[in-house]
């Protein structure tokens, strides 16, 4: 049975119980402790027992039982890390390994980060909502995963794997058969939708009030009318939670939803590589409430329009409607 120590409540009924003559073993029995625990309690300070100061004293020794922190012991130390870091751009793990190198104090990064997370390296804030040092490191201080390492909302739909994708829709024989994704400009705001079909490369985009289930919805069924029915066979959307919640999607264009693995990106890799394209026109972190649905549509016209050197150069819009243009 593991020990945990008393409590405030506790140690005021051992007072309460002493004062009205009961005995240490009586004590205990009532509280369901043992009788040397109750015995050590009345014991401390000086014999004249006071619930409050006990439980002063029992935090002051707490306090003390831990092993002081190595960085708090280094002042200069954690000075000059905290100076390598916003400074010189350093990562802890940098500084950790290079101290080593130059045989000086051995700290080890997570070390330095737990500092960084817990004390901000003994550095003052500049202000109210300042994240201090954390806001130097390069990653803005969040935790990265090893692929499959994180946890991912499942699905509202039926999950049926891209492993399972038939091997005439991996070789890209049909037309048919489209990668989703969203492209986002600030948090909060209106956010791209994006759809390339992966043998022609054909792109559709459009506009999203927001980055949720119900205005992705609403602009996937926006998007894919602009199409022939008999180009909509398959998707293959990211597994951000904005696509989690497809089935009326499935249902009223008749499609079939292959799910790729969590934090995949390169299974769809055609859509990754077209948004990287249509950053040109909406560059990263740029407000997209200032472009309207002309300037989009502008943008998903010239990318059709572009020859590909994996079409032999004809343009994805030749592809999927068969025709020739005079582009030049």
């Amino acid at each position: 049975m593991s020990y945990h120590h008393l409590t405030i409540n506790e140690r005021e009924s051992i007072l309460e119980l002493s004062a009205k003559g009961l005995s240490i073993r009586g004590i205990a029995l009532k509280l369901r402790r043992s009788p040397s625990s109750i015995s050590r309690e009345l014991g401390r300070l000086n014999g004249h027992y006071s619930p409050s100061e006990a439980q002063k004293d029992y935090r002051k020794r707490r306090r003390n039982s831990h092993k002081p922190r190595l960085l708090d012991q280094l002042p200069q130390l954690c000075s000059r890390i905290a100076y390598l870091i916003r400074e010189r751009q350093w990562s802890p793990q940098q500084i950790a390994n290079r101290l080593k190198l130059e045989g000086q104090t051995f700290v080890s990064y997570n070390t330095i980060y737990r500092h960084i997370e817990q004390h901000n390296l003994n550095q003052s804030f500049t202000s109210h909502g300042d994240t201090g040092i954390r806001r130097k490191l390069r990653h803005r201080g969040r935790q990265r995963h090893r692929p499959g390492d994180r946890k991912h909302r499942e699905p509202k739909v039926d999950y049926i794997s891209i492993h399972e994708r038939p091997k005439f829709i991996n070789e890209r024989r049909r037309i048919g058969d489209w990668e989703l994704d969203t492209v986002q400009g600030k948090v909060g705001e209106e956010v791209l939708v994006t759809a390339v079909d992966r043998k022609t490369r054909y792109t559709l985009i459009t506009k999203a009030l927001r980055k949720n289930s119900e205005s992705i919805n609403e602009a996937l069924l926006a998007m894919f009318s602009r199409v022939p029915k008999e180009f909509v066979h398959s998707i293959t959307p990211d597994h951000g939670t904005e696509f989690l919640q497809l089935a009326d999607i499935r249902d009223e264009l008749q499609v079939t939803i292959y799910w790729p693995d969590p934090y995949s990106p390169e299974q769809r890799g055609t859509n990754e590589n077209t948004n990287g394209l249509i950053r040109e026109y909406f560059p990263k972190g740029k407000s997209l409430n200032g472009h309207n649905l002309e300037e989009v549509l502008k943008c998903q016209n010239r990318l059709n329009r572009r020859p590909k050197r994996v079409l032999d150069y004809r343009t994805p819009e030749e592809i999927l409607f068969d025709k020739v243009l005079r582009l030049v």
